[in-house]
């Protein structure tokens, strides 16, 4: 088992004497609300009880030195020269140190990783990485960060990445309460805790795919970034609204007409088609945070719209049955959410479907992919009584691994 203890014994052995500091960065499950929070709508995500634990201890020759007991080749950046780190872990290593180049410098860092978060995509293992790097070395350095700030820094240094990722992960990891789900919104921020009701049990499961922030499933991501961007842009001037910046859904999301026009949109477009259409700065839609999507490239629209409008509004209604214990009415809401993330936005694969399924079948509410998909995890709600047929109905489907998780508390110091 993975404890505090055991971190600082592994660090021991790895670089020699004690921490300074050791952080607890738990995973997190996406309830409900995908595909949403880079466009500016709301998420109901939980942290849960398996974590990333890093141990840091500050030195003074500029060198950041990791190891991890999950990923091969030890990391060695210098502090004057972050980028361009060859092993996909690095990269949010190197994006961690780039958000705190003010913090401290010329001091370096040993960090030892360890933890029972699996990574594969789903639980969000990058960003608790990302944010459990980033406070151990500012609270190494001697400037330790509030959670809230901790999870902004990250979610910028996961777009260092590469990954244009819209913030839930980093705040449900840093922001988490045990007992309860987080409405998160952020347009504008706020964020709320939802008490989840007796007679709730959640069970995630692995598809048996791998979806890591990188490569292929990074570019599919950001294809439904800019896919959402350019309907945003084109309903803005269908209803003569004036977007400022970046365009979000989000920004017209509550005008009545917007869902009903959302049919008038086109199947699919190239951002730049899209610009001059309406005589906006293609660079609003196809900017990232260190690259350019290809501004001929076509991208579907409208059923990335579609997912995203009708996606929010389930949000909506999942708070509302958990507020009224009705746990089949969230279920529901569950099974519509991967509906729709299989035949809209097009993020689910066969495999989460076929696990899925399974844990429906063995007595779940409803379950779905949960994460961007492409691949990783399925999450369940069943019974409490349901659990076990529920774990070996997915690994039954899969091959597993597949577990129950707990909503827990978020970041904190161990």
């Amino acid at each position: 088992m993975v404890s505090a203890e055991s971190i600082r014994a592994g660090f021991g052995g790895r670089f020699g004497g004690e921490p300074s500091v050791v952080v607890r960065a738990p995973g997190r499950v996406n309830l409900i609300g995908e595909h949403t929070d880079y466009c500016g709508l709301p998420v109901l995500p939980i942290a849960i009880d398996r974590a990333t634990f890093i141990a840091a201890a500050p030195t003074a020759d500029g060198i950041l030195r990791a190891t991890s007991t999950a990923f091969p080749a030890q990391a060695e950046i210098a502090r004057s020269a972050p980028r361009h780190q060859s092993e996909p872990w690095h990269q949010y290593l190197s994006g961690a140190l780039h958000e705190l180049a003010a913090v401290a410098p010329g001091r370096g860092a040993n960090l030892f990783i360890d933890g029972d978060l699996p990574a594969g995509g789903g639980l969000s293992s990058s960003s608790a990485l990302t944010v459990g790097v980033i406070s151990a070395l500012a609270a190494a350095w001697g400037s330790p960060l509030e959670p809230v700030e901790a999870a902004r820094l990250a979610t910028t240094a996961e777009r260092h990445a590469g990954a244009e990722t819209g913030g839930m992960d980093q705040q449900a990891i840093a922001l988490g309460r045990a007992g309860n789900a987080l409405r998160i919104e952020f347009l504008p921020p706020a964020v709320r805790y939802v008490p989840l009701p007796e007679g709730l049990a959640f069970v995630v499961a692995y598809s048996g795919q791998d979806a890591l922030k990188g490569g292929s499933v990074r570019d599919a991501y950001n294809e439904r970034v800019v896919g959402t961007r350019i309907a945003a842009l084109m309903l803005a001037d269908m209803l003569g609204v004036e977007l400022e910046g970046t365009p979000l859904l989000g920004n017209v999301a509550g005008i009545d007409a917007a869902g009903v026009m959302v049919v008038e949109l086109p199947d699919q477009m190239a951002p730049r088609n899209a610009a001059n259409a309406v005589e906006a700065n293609v660079e609003r839609v196809i900017q990232f945070a260190t690259s350019h999507f290809d501004s001929a490239r076509k991208v579907p629209v409208k059923r990335y719209a579609q997912h995203v409008l009708s996606e929010a509004e389930r949000v909506d209604a999942a708070e509302v049955a958990l507020a009224a214990g009705d746990l089949k009415a969230f279920g529901r809401l569950l099974n519509e959410s991967h509906d729709s993330l299989r035949n809209d936005c097009r993020c689910s694969t066969p495999a989460l479907d076929k696990v899925a399924a399974a844990m429906r079948k063995s007595g779940a509410f409803g379950a779905r992919l949960t994460g961007a998909g492409f691949g990783g995890y399925a999450v369940a709600a069943c019974p409490p009584a349901k659990v076990q047929a529920v774990v070996e109905a997915a690994v039954a489907a899969t091959g597993g691994p597949a577990f129950e998780v707990t909503a827990s508390d978020g970041l904190s110091f161990a």
